[in-house]
């Protein structure tokens, strides 16, 4: 039974691997401490008591000097290091500019980069602009307790506004199309013809033509063609020198991305070509 599972788990990983990931087995149990302050390594602790043992792969580990906590605070968020987050600590009197220490500093614990500036002065920098980089002075009773080696996020999450906008910006991608057939596309150019009062609103028409594929971008030509097949006496028809003049700025972006503030048509001629197109998304059962 055991082979069996081995096997299984060794083909779990394979495929995983095969997706660009990288799978660990979390074999090795390693201390952990909720501890709200702590004043030096774990063997310095004295009655200060595990708390429980979190299992992680052997190979972030080193079994007599490593241990586990959870931060508290903002200080580190910048590098995505947030509250509730939990730090794999190497116990260690070794470490060098760059590396995120958990330090003693009066018997208050903390997490923070640490760095010597030019003239050698060490420092503790919060990876927040909200904090101030301080010394660390000699009165102090300092303890670094280890290096900071794995973060380990444990309900990783992402702000709801910033996943809407990514998907706003990709959805019109994966949005089908609804086809649209030649005579239901002539019929509503005849209709759309009888509230056409300037030659240039034909370019509100093409543009939702673009939209539902029936006519190709840049192809005024054969727009223009189109329109004057049907309503060959219509006192506005379009030309393709209008056509091209207005596909610029936003204008030259699907209609659901005008913008009023960047389009060749201002005030109230902006709103006039917008309400053709939305008319002609009606005509065509689009909407």
């Amino acid at each position: 039974m055991k082979k069996f599972e081995d096997d299984e788990l060794k083909e779990i990983f394979r495929e995983l691997e095969e997706q660009g990931l990288e799978p660990m087995l979390c074999d090795t149990p390693v201390p952990y401490y909720d501890n709200r302050v702590m004043c030096g390594t774990p063997n310095e602790l004295g009655d200060i008591v595990v708390d429980d043992e979190i299992m992680l792969p052997g190979s972030w580990t080193d079994i007599d000097r490593t241990f586990i906590t959870t931060v508290r605070g903002d200080s580190m968020k910048d590098a995505d290091i947030l509250e509730g987050d939990k730090v794999v600590v190497v116990a260690t009197a070794n470490y060098q500019d760059g590396d995120i220490l958990f330090i003693s500093i009066d018997h208050a614990s903390t997490l923070k980069a640490f760095c010597h500036d030019e003239e050698g002065r060490p420092w503790l920098i919060p990876l927040n602009a909200a904090y101030n980089p301080f010394p660390l002075e000699e009165h102090q009773n300092i303890k670094v307790v280890g290096v900071v080696q794995k973060i380990i996020k444990m309900s990783p999450r992402v702000n709801y506004s910033s996943c809407i906008s990514r998907i706003k910006a990709i959805r019109p991608k994966y949005t089908k199309v609804k086809e649209v057939g030649l005579d239901v596309v002539k019929d509503a150019i005849r209709k759309i013809a009888l509230e056409i009062e300037v030659a240039r609103h034909w370019f509100a028409v093409y543009k939702i033509l673009v939209e539902v594929k029936v006519v190709k971008p840049k192809d005024y030509d054969g727009f223009c063609e189109m329109v004057k097949a049907e309503v060959p006496d219509h006192e506005y028809l379009p030309n393709r020198v209008e056509m091209q003049r207005l596909d610029v700025q936003s204008f030259a972006k699907p209609v659901s991305k005008w913008d009023a503030d960047d389009a060749p048509a201002k005030g109230k001629r902006f709103y006039a070509y917008l309400k053709v197109a939305q008319r002609m998304r009606e005509l065509l059962g689009v909407d």
